[in-house]
């Protein structure tokens, strides 16, 4: 016999919202209610420093959009937090700081 929990088909959002709380508690954080939804608060999880943009896909790829990345980095700077994108594929993670370039 199963547990009840293996029988649970979870949409990618209740993953993702799992995963997320999982990672800010790594980073002494809190995860940002309904992911930055709303327009006092943005980002996914945030420390005294930092907002992070967690991105998760059960894919064997991502496609990174300029917009998601100046998005992340204007909001992150109106708050004065540095802005940190993280894409999770379950197994492992790419994250890195966004910063805006002069040439």
């Amino acid at each position: 016999m199963k547990p009840k929990w293996m029988g649970k088909n979870e949409s990618q959002r209740t993953k993702s919202d799992k995963r997320v709380t999982r990672i800010a508690k790594k980073y002494g954080a809190k995860p940002v209610a309904n992911s930055g939804a709303t327009p006092w608060s943005k980002g996914d999880i945030k420390t005294d420093t930092d907002m992070i943009e967690h991105k998760m896909t059960r894919n064997k790829s991502y496609k990174l959009n300029k917009l998601d990345l100046e998005k992340l980095y204007s909001d992150a700077i109106k708050e004065g937090k540095n802005p940190i994108f993280m894409i999770d594929f379950g197994d492992i993670a790419l994250t890195g700081h966004v910063h805006k370039i002069k040439l």
